[in-house]
């Protein structure tokens, strides 16, 4: 990055094991530091990340893995990169394990997956939460099924997860996994803080 671009951070994980909350209440704690922050989430709320997120039962396989991708690149495009440049930390709900994991459930040849994804941003750090499968995917149906993904197999995408952040950490991306159990939102935000100051420009911490 240049000298004045700001930072990228990713919070990824299975359906129901926190994210959104997380990302929440980091924006909030970057924010009450001063730093200009923009919260963000994939699929988007742009055409193309509406049709993803909505149309999870009428679009499938190819179809839907590459308009999810081409959501991420439009994402990219217009909201991710000018963000950072201008100096802004992106705080992102869901980016590229999501779909190098829902998408591979989905049918999908991992290598296509990954030659998708190629010209994406590797983030500052991705955070990937892992949690109990079925505490979370209980989660994820008591605040409302939108996509077929969240009544799957939550085994399977906690594996998968798992195995997606050892194949982004070969590939050279910063990787932090958190295994959330019992604690609050706010003591799995305080544990990880310190790290995540730690993977942004300095100037900006």
């Amino acid at each position: 990055m240049t000298p004045a671009s700001g930072g990228f951070i990713a919070i990824e994980g299975p359906s129901g094991v926190g994210k959104s909350t997380l990302v929440g209440l980091l924006t909030e704690e970057l924010r009450q530091r001063g730093l200009r922050v923009v919260s963000t989430k994939e699929p988007t709320d742009s055409n193309l990340g509406k049709m993803a997120r909505n149309g999870t039962r009428e679009f499938s396989e190819l179809t839907l893995a590459c308009l999810v991708v081409a959501d991420r690149y439009h994402h990219l495009e217009q909201t991710i990169r000018p963000a950072i440049s201008d100096g802004a930390i992106i705080v992102c709900d869901r980016y590229v394990p999501s779909t190098l994991v829902l998408q591979q459930m989905d049918g999908i040849d991992p290598g296509f997956l990954w030659a998708l994804n190629q010209y994406a941003d590797p983030p500052d750090l991705t955070i990937v939460l892992s949690g109990n499968p079925e505490l979370s995917k209980r989660r994820a149906l008591q605040r409302g099924i939108y996509s077929r993904f969240h009544a799957g197999d939550a085994e399977a995408e906690h594996a998968l997860y798992q195995q997606v952040s050892q194949e982004l950490e070969q590939a050279n991306w910063n990787i932090l996994q958190r295994t959330v159990a019992e604690e609050s939102a706010a003591e799995v935000l305080a544990d990880l803080l310190p790290q995540i100051l730690d993977h942004l420009p300095e100037r900006l911490t």
